[in-house]
């Protein structure tokens, strides 16, 4: 788990919590305080110390931007994150130019925990950078001189101990050649020496006299380091005041030169040690007396005194030469590194004596010894480097021989992985290629001084990072290697890739802004900024404005415009402006200006950039929508119906002068009641719905509303209602017209009643006419029981003008009994007539069984009447004639729809007739009638029979309106209201 310490600037508690369980999901331990001012931002960064500031963009009092300047002011180093539920992109950007590290939306927080982890590791980096720049002052303030000279020889940086040792102050050294401090005689080659030195790049040491300010000679080692960039050409030296060393390295040389190395000889037996007068000065004795071996012993330091008598001992007993690196101390107090080298000499098997040499190596000793300082001190400047560092083979293997502290950090490796590894682990397979071809195009001369190249390298982890190599061929224990320098600059680059696509799509925003973008100096010259739409409102293009003043001005306006300008310049806020200004053709705009200032490094406004928009044909639209408003205004005050506007909440918040006349209420007393208030109470619950549905998006047409005046009376008005909307779609009422139809509902009144007074008055007609059939047919049937039974004819033919008229007196009943006085449903009628037809004929003799089949339709009455006395003859005909030979038979009477078409059949299974029968020959009143009604409707009459086997008669005719009786199923009020509907639609 990661700590994480962070400053939430936030106002709200609710948000901070919402950040910190964002912010744990990211695997942190967090700690964290609140501030909610300026003043508590002070106190808090100095007290403790934050990894993170997550502040909101607006606070009560001050702003996120504020924040950010009051932590910078304050030179502390915590990366600033603004977080906020809306921020528009200028006020982004002026964020990010005044120092904030990102901003975060509210409702996009996925982008806070990457912002958050790119920071923390930006932020260790500088964190590092500084430790390794505290690392680097701690060695230039160290004890070793240090003095950095550009090409020409000029003292650019001194330390404090390379003053000491020239006995010069700082002042007096900087800005001065080498050549103040190089001897008259060495001038001319030390000059073509530091010339060589810079052209050949390599590091080299090199011991040189300078002189102190005192005029005296000073001996020095120097180590000279090239550092070559585009811009310049550095020499770093590192001195060290080496008068002293060399002193006593002369005395040695001198020494071993008159003494060369010391012989010895020790007498086991007498315990006597002979030495030469080379030993003797070694030792410092001026007793030159034979010694025995414990007083020699003595002489050395302590730590090696049981040394040498462990490897006499040795020596003696297992005869093995011996040469023992030993330090003594001289009896004048000189401290000396000597060799001692021991032979035994052997007779019969026993060593009787030793010999051996004695050497001064003091000056090598301390030679190795400052060389093994010096490596320890470039190995502590090279592990602690706060930047990478590697040393590589150059030979061709690109094996990595080692590294510092900093690239283990930077590329995740330990120290011994590394030199498991070349430099191609470093680098993306498809870079492979690429590195090969630039080390292998260098000629040698090209290899030496220091090489540069940006390229991509692979941590560990996998994860790409933008690197720039620095490197220098160096010999390394005779082997060719490269010193590599590797400064990570994934985050300088990636910033600069990022400022590179936000200055293009800032670009191209601008370019293809939909207004004017125009930036200009305090003093109102155009500064580069004309874009496209500018050149479109105005005329002018970008070369012809830019370094001009604002050449839309009008003439006389100059000034006014340059008071604008001054305005934004002082006061730092955005101004919004309309005015009028002039094309390059001179034609006059109103133009909408917003004048945004820009506030450069030093906090001052430097540039004012204009926003312009063309509102020219706006306003004019603008004017012809209030006349157009008016107008409508006016059409609907003088509307006879009502226009009406009602919210949510049932309330009118608008209604015309029309409710003056119909409801007696002028449109002050309505506004703001509700509507409820003023309907009829029966029907409030209908309308309360209704008016709920529109609320929900309906819309209805045509509905009915009774509404109560300012009298009492109730008004029948027909409505239409529809819902309103504001800008974001959202219904916030509903809106509609009424119109007052009070007179066609008493018109309706009237209509029914008469109406229904009409109705009445057919019904008894039919009744009545039905009757005085039953009378007549009854009638016949008196006049028959005064009939001889013998004269058969006579009764015959009562009896069939009998059956005649009832089928005419069951059509009146069918049409006084029917809720449609115009038709009658025929199917019905013929089942009520074949049964007073059977009735009437039937015989104990005979079996005639007689079925209705077919479907039920309705005639009007005009053809019932003939349709239902043809249908009687033919049915009384097969009753009568069909089955004179039979005792038994069958009636089928059928009604069929085919098309526009109605089928009606009359068949029996009877004797049939005769062949060649023509009715037309035939002397019968029943075959008169059916041909002579046949013709009256138009309709086609056949017959097919077969003797023995029975006939059937077809009668095919177009009823002039057939009407399948599911059609007519309607209540008696509904047919009245549907009357009186097309009669109203048709008043």
């Amino acid at each position: 788990m990661k700590y994480l310490r962070v400053l939430f600037v936030e106002d709200n508690p609710n948000d901070v919590e919402l950040l910190i369980r964002h912010i744990k999901k990211a695997n942190f331990e967090i700690e964290y305080d609140i501030a909610t001012s300026l003043e508590e931002i002070s106190d808090l960064t100095n007290k403790y110390r934050y990894d993170i500031c997550i502040c909101d963009y607006k606070l009560p009092g001050f702003s996120g931007i504020d924040a950010v300047k009051q932590i910078d002011e304050m030179e502390k180093d915590i990366p600033v994150i603004l977080v906020s539920g809306t921020i528009p992109d200028e006020q982004a950007i002026d964020a990010l130019l005044s120092g904030a590290k990102d901003y975060v939306l509210k409702d996009n927080l996925q982008r806070l925990l990457p912002a958050i982890e790119r920071e923390l590791d930006a932020l260790t980096q500088r964190r590092e950078k500084r430790k390794g720049d505290r690392l680097l002052k701690a060695i230039f303030d160290g004890p070793i001189g240090v003095r950095i000279s550009d090409k020409d020889g000029t003292i650019i940086k001194v330390n404090n101990a390379y003053c000491e040792i020239l006995g010069y102050s700082e002042e007096e050294l900087l800005g001065k050649n080498l050549s103040l401090v190089t001897p008259i005689e060495s001038k001319e080659e030390a000059e073509e020496a530091y010339n060589a030195l810079i052209e050949d790049g390599e590091s080299t040491l090199s011991q040189i006299k300078e002189v102190k300010k005192d005029g005296a000679f000073v001996d020095i080692l120097v180590n000279y380091s090239v550092e070559k960039t585009e811009d310049e050409v550095l020499v770093i030296s590192t001195i060290q005041d080496v008068s002293d060393l060399l002193m006593n390295k002369s005395f040695l040389e001198q020494t071993s030169k008159s003494a060369g190395v010391g012989g010895w000889e020790y007498h086991i037996e007498t315990d006597v040690v002979k030495m030469s007068p080379k030993i003797f000065e070694i030792f410092e004795m001026d007793d030159r007396t034979d010694k025995n071996a414990e007083q020699l012993i003595s002489i050395y330091h302590e730590d090696d005194r049981q040394i040498i008598r462990d490897a006499l001992v040795d020596c003696i007993t297992n005869k093995v030469p011996k040469s023992l690196p030993l330090r003594i101390n001289g009896l004048k107090g000189t401290k000396k590194y000597v060799r001692l080298t021991f032979d035994p000499f052997v007779v019969n098997d026993v060593t009787i004596k030793l010999y051996g040499s004695l050497k001064d190596v003091t000056e090598e000793k301390l030679l190795e010894l400052e060389i093994e300082q010096r490596e320890q001190r470039y190995r502590f400047l090279f592990d602690n480097n706060p930047n990478p560092l590697m040393i590589v083979d150059d030979s061709g293997s690109e094996t990595i021989i080692d590294v510092n502290h900093a690239a283990t950090e930077l590329y995740g490796y330990t120290k011994e992985e590394f030199v498991s590894m070349t430099t191609f682990d470093l680098r993306p397979t498809e870079d492979h290629e690429m590195f090969q071809n630039i080390v292998s195009s260098l000629s040698e001369k090209e290899k030496k001084g220091v090489k540069s190249i940006r390229t991509n390298h692979l941590k560990k982890n996998g994860e790409l990072i933008i690197v720039d190599v620095h490197w220098k061929r160096i010999s390394l224990g005779g082997e060719r290697s490269r010193l590599i320098l590797l400064i990570d600059n994934t985050e300088k680059a990636m910033f600069e890739q990022e400022l590179i696509k936000t200055n293009s799509l800032l670009k191209t925003l601008i370019d293809l802004a939909p207004i004017g973008v125009v930036t200009v100096n305090t003093e109102g010259i155009v500064d580069k900024v004309w874009n496209a739409e500018a050149e479109n409102i105005f005329g002018w293009t970008n070369e012809e404005a830019d370094g001009k003043f604002l050449p839309y001005a009008l003439k006389g306006k100059k000034k006014e415009a340059q008071n604008y300008l001054r305005k934004v310049a002082e006061s730092g806020r955005t101004e919004l402006v309309t005015i009028e200004r002039e094309t390059k053709k001179g034609k006059e705009i109103v133009l909408r200006e917003y004048l945004t200032p820009i506030v450069g490094k030093d906090g001052k406004v430097e540039k004012i950039m204009l926003l312009i928009e063309d509102i020219t044909s706006t306003i004019k639209v603008e004017r012809a929508l209030v006349d157009s408003e008016q107008k409508y205004r006016n059409l609907v005050e003088a509307s006879h119906d009502l226009v009406w506007r009602i919210d949510v909440e049932k309330n009118f918040n608008f209604i015309n002068n029309a409710s003056s006349s119909i409801l007696g209420y002028a449109p002050s007393e309505l506004i703001g009641k509700s509507f409820i208030n003023y309907v009829n109470p029966s029907k409030a619950e209908e309308l309360a719905a209704i008016h709920q549905k529109v609320i929900e998006g309906e819309v209805f047409e045509n509905f009915p509303i009774e509404m109560v005046t300012s009298k009492g009376e109730i008004r029948h008005l027909t409505g239409t209602a529809y819902p309103i909307l504001d800008d974001t779609g959202k219904i916030i009422g509903c809106s509609g017209t009424a119109s007052d139809i009070t007179y066609l509902k008493n018109y309706q009144s009237q209509l029914e009643e008469s109406l229904a007074e009409k109705e009445i008055l057919i019904k008894e007609i039919h009744h009545r006419v039905k009757n005085n059939l039953a009378v007549i047919s009854g009638l016949f049937a008196l006049q028959a029981m005064y009939v001889d039974k013998k004269d058969a004819e006579t009764l015959t033919i009562l009896q069939e003008s009998q059956s005649r008229i009832k089928s005419i007196a069951a059509i009146h009943e069918k049409l006084y009994q029917n809720h449609v006085f115009s038709s009658i449903e025929i199917k019905s009628y013929l089942t009520d007539v074949v049964s007073e037809i059977a009735e009437t004929y039937e015989r104990s003799d005979k079996n005639v069984k007689i079925e209705v089949l077919g479907d039920e339709v309705s005639l009007n009455v005009n053809q019932a009447v003939p349709f239902g006395i043809l249908a009687n003859e033919l049915i009384v005909n097969a009753y009568k004639y069909a089955f004179e030979e039979k005792d038994s038979g069958k009636i089928d009477v059928s009604l069929t729809v085919v098309g526009e078409e109605l089928i009606f059949c009359v068949a029996d299974n009877g004797i049939g007739l005769a062949e060649g029968f023509d009715i037309t020959k035939l002397n019968s009143l029943g075959m008169t009638l059916i041909q002579t009604l046949a013709e009256q409707l138009e309709a086609v009459f056949e017959w097919d029979t077969k003797k023995g086997e029975g006939v059937n008669f077809k009668i095919s005719f177009v009823p002039d309106k057939l009407i399948k009786s599911t059609w007519i199923k309607n209540k008696p009020e509904d047919v009245v209201f549907s009357r009186l509907s097309k009669k109203l639609a048709d008043t």
